[in-house]
């Protein structure tokens, strides 16, 4: 694979490129046997202490019983998202230096936009803002968009995250 194409997983603000992240485990092993190569096992691989490891240890085997093709399929569905984040990518920076004046957004212009919420979700993820205080927001801004001009108020309104406050005015 590409490197511009293998699987990658986001980590600190960098993509670490993971060629191997889509081949099964027993793949791997059977061509380090096939090649006369050492396989060496970290402990903790065993051990159901961290969370990805109770996915590996205990979830997928499970869910590798009932459906024998989780791990491909699985695979496969992770590539297809790749590709959908790809175009939500191309959509938030292809609308966001029509919606910004400055450091601020015009409210009338992102609403203007398709996928609104997504575009200002993009905007406001870097704020650590709660999914429950977006959802209050976006209901504000559906109200607004949706109601006779002057009959929903959201000027002066302030919604908190954890490292701002952000107002509408």
């Amino acid at each position: 694979t590409a490197p511009q194409t293998a699987p990658s997983v986001p980590h600190k603000g960098m993509k670490i490129i993971r060629p191997l992240l889509t081949i099964e485990r027993k793949e791997i092993e059977k061509w380090m046997r096939e090649n006369g190569k050492e396989w060496r096992e970290d402990r903790t691989n065993a051990e159901s202490i961290y969370k990805r490891n109770i996915l590996r240890n205990e979830v997928f085997p499970i869910l590798s019983r009932v459906n024998p093709s989780f791990i491909r399929t699985i695979g496969e569905d992770i590539e297809r998202f790749k590709l959908v984040d790809d175009i939500a990518e191309d959509y938030f920076r292809e609308n966001l230096a029509g919606i910004q004046t400055g450091g601020s957004f015009g409210v009338d212009s992102i609403l203007a936009l398709t996928h609104w919420k997504y575009v200002l979700w993009r905007i406001l993820e870097e704020t650590g803002i709660s999914y429950p205080t977006f959802g209050k927001l976006t209901a504000l801004l559906d109200r607004y968009r949706g109601e006779p001009r002057g009959t929903v108020t959201i000027c002066g309104k302030a919604f908190e995250t954890p490292t701002s406050v952000i107002s509408i005015k």
